[in-house]
């Protein structure tokens, strides 16, 4: 790999800095909630979707793999935008103002003109979470990553959980699901403004790109072949490509309605608890991880990813299988996958921060978030929505989830060397040589 890059220095120790720090990770929340919130919206309009344009299950497949694929494309470019204009102007545009599309989306005629407006604005919010990533990077430390990243997590949990029952509600309405989409738009506007207005960049002008780059794909590629060299970032490429956990609480409600024959707003009940226990998940794991980080710097991230991926398996594989009469065993359930599931941001994205210089790390997330993981989600989940056409969703949930995230955890057990080698700011001598 190339010579480790000296990381940004945080933000100034103190009450100014603290509060600076408070309010800009509440910022970047926000900005990252927004495709979550998007997503979760879709999953609980989908039955009056599927009504109101004739659809079959595998719709909502459909719609998953087609912003995933629109995300992939478009999200390193964002990212070297973000290198031309100020992070803050782009954060603005791709996670606020794009929301005009989502607004457009609500309006639209037919499930077609949805799916391209919604593909629209999906290819917007992609660049938002590269680059929130990256703003939070620089803020933090190693050693406080888990943590701030945990509290960012749990506050995109909180706020998907608790607007996925309010948009539930929309359902009692002939046209729910357009006020649904009209309302989640209008709010992205809304935090755009903020994010122009009050967000501070701490990126040093050192770090800046010079401002006549813009988009530059012989730049982008030379980024990509220092990223691949990277030998623990080629194994977490891997390790994402592999990663179907989010496929379950995409189609978590639907499994509810078709499966248990629950109604849409008794099922959507379940996003709240989903939410609280991806929030525990994610405030716990953040403070338990920097200091398994501490304890073992060299394999506490890979250990507690592992551990991470072969829970969610098997609590997952208990909520497919447990069949009852009333929605409270489920709200248990989900919120034991959402614990579960919580764990995982929390420990990949510090594990990328520390193997990938501060320069690389908006690409590295756009690549490893926002194309591979993208891309690996809408195929699971346009797979797993054929899948329960066939067979049910039981069964196509049990093979894109369970089964899959189970032989992802074993597999993970791959990252331990080549993680002690690529650890920035690793003592070379405490690491044993790599094979190969």
């Amino acid at each position: 790999m190339s010579a480790p890059v000296k990381t940004a220095a945080p933000a100034a120790a103190g009450r100014g800095g603290r509060l600076s720090r408070g309010k800009n990770l509440g910022l970047l929340t926000a900005s990252t909630s927004m495709d979550n919130t998007e997503a979760s919206l879709t999953t609980v309009m989908f039955p009056l979707m599927r009504d109101a344009f004739g659809l079959s299950g595998a719709a909502l497949g459909l719609i998953t793999a087609v912003t995933k694929v629109a995300g992939a494309v478009t999200s390193v470019p964002w990212a070297m935008l973000a290198r031309r204009f100020p992070r803050r102007t782009v954060l603005a545009v791709c996670s606020g103002f794009w929301g005009l599309w989502i607004i457009a989306a609500g309006l639209s005629p037919n499930f077609a003109v949805f799916l391209v407006l919604y593909g629209i604005g999906a290819a917007g919010f992609a660049g938002s979470g590269a680059i929130a990533l990256e703003i939070l990077g620089d803020v933090y430390d190693d050693h406080h990553r888990g943590r701030a990243t945990g509290i960012l997590y749990a506050g995109v949990a909180i706020i998907t959980g608790s607007s996925a029952p309010l948009f539930g509600m929309l359902s009692h309405f002939d046209e729910g699901w357009r006020y649904g989409y009209v309302i989640s738009g209008t709010i992205c506007l809304l935090v755009g403004v903020l994010i122009l207005t009050l967000l501070d960049d701490p990126r040093r002008p050192v770090e800046s790109a010079p401002r006549g780059t813009g988009f530059d794909a012989r730049k982008a590629g030379q980024d990509l072949r220092e990223l691949l060299r990277i030998r623990t970032f080629r194994y977490m490429l891997v390790q994402r490509l592999f990663s179907g956990q989010n496929v379950m609480m995409s189609f978590g409600i639907v499994f509810l309605v078709d499966e248990r024959g629950f109604s849409t707003a008794t099922a959507s009940v379940i996003a709240l608890p989903f939410a609280l226990g991806y929030i525990v998940g994610t405030l716990l794991g953040g403070r338990l991880l920097d200091r398994l980080q501490r304890v073992l710097p060299r394999s506490g991230r890979v250990v507690m990813l592992q551990a991470s991926q072969l829970a969610f398996a098997a609590v997952a594989c208990a909520t497919l299988f447990i069949a009852v009469d009333g929605i409270a065993p489920y709200i248990g359930l989900f919120a034991a996958v959402g614990l579960c599931q919580g764990q995982v941001p929390v420990v990949h994205r510090p594990l990328v921060m520390a193997v990938v210089p501060p320069h690389l790390r908006a690409v590295a997330f756009a690549v490893s978030v926002y194309v591979v993981e993208s891309v690996a989600i809408g195929g699971y989940a346009l797979l797993t929505g054929h899948l329960g056409d066939r067979f049910g969703l039981q069964y196509g949930l049990l093979a894109t989830t369970v089964l899959l995230t189970a032989a992802n955890g074993i597999a993970s057990a791959a990252l331990y060397r080549p993680y002690a080698r690529d650890f920035i700011g690793a003592d070379p001598r405490d690491v044993p040589a790599a094979a190969g």
